[in-house]
């Protein structure tokens, strides 16, 4: 398998806020929002999923905690951190509930936090070392540390949750990669396995989602032929799965997609405010169900580096997802999608009341509350 462009959703380098169409999909360099259906808390990412984490109260609107660079755990209870200072790193683990630290470990060396398990009790580290030609990644456990060198130019992509495989990006010289799996135990390197071992899978990742317990990470991967594929990968089997989508566009406008999980991890949800529609795939069948169309907001008043983020209600009912300046609603049962309304300034995020009731749009120094089912400013 061969992806023609980086994996940049993986990268372990913070990207500046302002990110426009210059290399990196502002899904993955901008200032982008998760809001876990139900909960009180909506996280801001406000320079990139591996950048620092602002965290927000859905109930007042109002900031509660920023912490420095690192991960949020796939169901958004742990962020891990990780400070560089004096050529040594210092990990620790947050409560984004409470904001209560505890400091992990210091280690020597530079490194970057690229991995967090859903319960936050795993980590992975990486360091790449230029003069060995070597990429070193550490998994830290309770009670213990194990790393494996990898000889050559080597990115993770995420890890099972038991810890026994991990799954990798491999670099050539070239600038060609494919991916790997290796398994710790047995201490072997193995190429990721397709449900169709005939397919081959070319395109560049945009962005990715991954399920709360994470057993499967779902990637938005574009092709230099305008064609979109959702790659489905389960981290419990490594057997990966490529769903074909409708959407299409270039690399700018198909990396302005928010990925939105049903609150019963069912259904994916696709919005893509450039192109003007939102695809539901079906997780069940690992197949596109329906597509919604809207008006689409034209390139040249779209705001790079700010969003795209949705949204959903904890019923699963509404999806809220925004731009720079705007907000959708979508009725999941009908695929009717209303909006947009104009919000007066930047937008950083959007979230959901716990009760569904409400839409919350965080903006740059205010926020908004719109009523969840007419749209109607509060």
């Amino acid at each position: 398998m061969r992806r023609l462009l980086p994996l940049l959703v993986l990268l372990a380098i913070p990207f500046p806020s302002a990110a426009h169409a210059d290399g990196c999909p502002p899904s993955t360099c901008g200032t982008t929002s998760v809001a876990p259906a139900g909960s009180n808390l909506a996280f801001v990412f406000p320079s990139g999923r591996q950048g620092p984490l602002w965290v927000y109260d859905l109930r007042t609107g109002r900031k509660r905690f920023a912490f420095p660079s690192g991960m949020l755990s796939a169901d958004g209870r742990v962020f891990v951190s990780a400070v560089q200072r004096h050529r040594k790193t210092r990990f620790v683990r947050y409560e984004t509930r409470t904001g209560r630290g505890q400091a992990l470990r210091t280690v020597p060396g530079v490194w970057s936090v690229v991995g967090v398990s859903a319960d936050g009790r795993r980590i992975a580290r990486f360091k790449f070392r230029k003069r060995a030609r070597a990429s070193v990644l550490t998994l830290d456990e309770p009670g213990q540390s194990s790393s494996v060198r990898l000889p050559g130019t080597y990115e993770l992509e995420s890890f099972s949750q038991n810890g026994r495989r991990l799954f990798l990006v491999h670099w050539h010289r070239s600038g060609s990669y494919d991916l790997q799996q290796y398994d710790r135990g047995s201490a072997r390197l193995s190429p990721t396995r397709l449900d169709e071992p005939n397919e081959k899978m070319n395109g560049q990742a945009e962005s990715a989602v991954e399920t709360r317990d994470g057993s499967w990470l779902y990637t938005l991967y574009w092709k230099l032929d305008g064609g979109t594929f959702v790659h489905a990968l389960n981290l419990r089997t490594g057997l990966a799965h490529c769903i074909d989508l409708p959407l299409r566009g270039d690399f700018a406008t198909v990396g302005a997609t928010a990925l939105t999980l049903s609150p019963d991890e069912r259904r994916l949800y696709l919005t893509s405010p450039i192109v003007g529609s939102v695809s539901t795939v079906d997780l069940d069948s690992l197949e596109v169900s329906t597509t919604a169309r809207f008006r689409a907001v034209p390139a040249d008043r779209y705001l790079y580096g700010i969003g795209p983020s949705g949204a959903i209600s904890p019923n699963g009912r509404m999806l809220a997802f925004v731009t720079a300046h705007r907000l959708w609603l979508m009725d999941t049962a009908f695929g009717l999608v209303r909006g947009p309304a104009r919000i007066r300034e930047v937008v950083h995020g959007v979230g959901f009341a716990p009760d569904g009731r409400r839409v919350v749009v965080i903006g740059a120094r205010h926020s908004f509350d719109f009523d969840a089912t007419s749209g109607k400013r509060l």
